[in-house]
């Protein structure tokens, strides 16, 4: 049995590698910005840690004496300058890792990071890639678009039935993949051995386009549902109407322009990417339970 530290666990991939963690009988150590987070987590037999991604001695604290550590950054969708935010939490996790003598971490990264412009906000996670590129072990899963990124529109089309899509054409498959898959995959990086760098691309069992994405929640919800394809010239009042900032809503939007453009895609061949299990239908079915009435 081993001891892994996890940032962001209170988030979807985070939370589900550390309940495959503890299930298996490993040390889990979730590393949390507040005490409340925390309480939930002793109470399920792990040991967490408090502090945010600024403070190197926490980090140091929680770190130290690990296998491994899964490491990832939040998108700060409402800072005047998200690559600024990124490049503090970076340099506090290096030097935390460095100062632990840490020498295994998987980090969360993104279809698309091996690209170096271009990519928008996805450029927070080439900046994570090339900061840890000198530890001796090191996994970077770089998954798709996530599955879950439609929850947000679930309750939309249920009543209007039109599902609006900034991604188009609306017949273009797009790598996607289920966040319970990425939880699964950290798990078993984290507890599996291996040395160098290594770089795990991840999608779901298939691609799906926008009128894939529309047909299944049409089935899901019983109602006829229509994909439609929502103007750039919109994307930024869109972006900043769910509290963005405008530079954030510009990085969104260029990483759209990259997906929509062919230029984000993952580093090597369809063949040599690992496939998920889980399918686009069960996580949109779980999207409509959850969803608001």
């Amino acid at each position: 049995m081993g001891t892994y530290t996890l940032i962001g666990a209170t988030g979807n991939v985070g939370s589900l590698a550390a309940a495959r963690l503890l299930a298996a009988g490993q040390t889990v150590r979730p590393y949390l910005r507040n005490e409340a987070h925390a309480q939930h987590w002793r109470e399920r037999g792990a040991q967490p840690f408090v502090g945010d991604l600024y403070d190197t001695g926490a980090l140091v604290e929680a770190f130290s004496g690990a296998d491994a550590a899964y490491l990832m950054t939040p998108t700060w969708f409402t800072a005047d300058d998200m690559f600024v935010e990124n490049e503090r939490a970076l340099d506090a996790l290096s030097e935390a890792v460095s100062r632990a003598h840490l020498q295994r971490v998987v980090l969360l990264s993104s279809i698309g990071a091996h690209r170096p412009h271009g990519t928008g906000a996805i450029l927070k996670l080439h900046a994570m890639e090339r900061r840890f590129a000198r530890l001796p072990h090191v996994t970077s899963i770089r998954a798709g678009w996530f599955m879950e990124n439609y929850a947000g529109l679930v309750a939309r089309v249920a009543e209007t039935g039109v599902l609006p899509s900034m991604l188009s054409p609306l017949d273009m498959p797009v790598p996607m993949v289920a966040t319970a898959d990425v939880g699964a995959a950290v798990a078993g990086a984290l507890t599996s051995v291996w040395s160098g760098q290594r770089v795990v691309e991840l999608e779901g069992p298939r691609r799906y386009s926008p009128d894939d994405v529309a047909a299944t929640l049409a089935k899901v919800l019983g109602r006829a549902v229509q994909a439609q394809v929502l103007p750039e010239t919109q994307w930024r009042d869109t972006w900043t109407a769910w509290g963005l900032t405008q530079a954030s809503a510009s990085a969104m939007s260029e990483m759209l322009r990259g997906f929509n453009e062919g230029w984000i895609t993952f580093e090597r061949p369809q063949a040599e990417t690992t496939p998920g299990g889980t399918s686009l239908e069960s996580v949109l079915a779980g999207l409509v339970a959850r969803a608001p009435q």
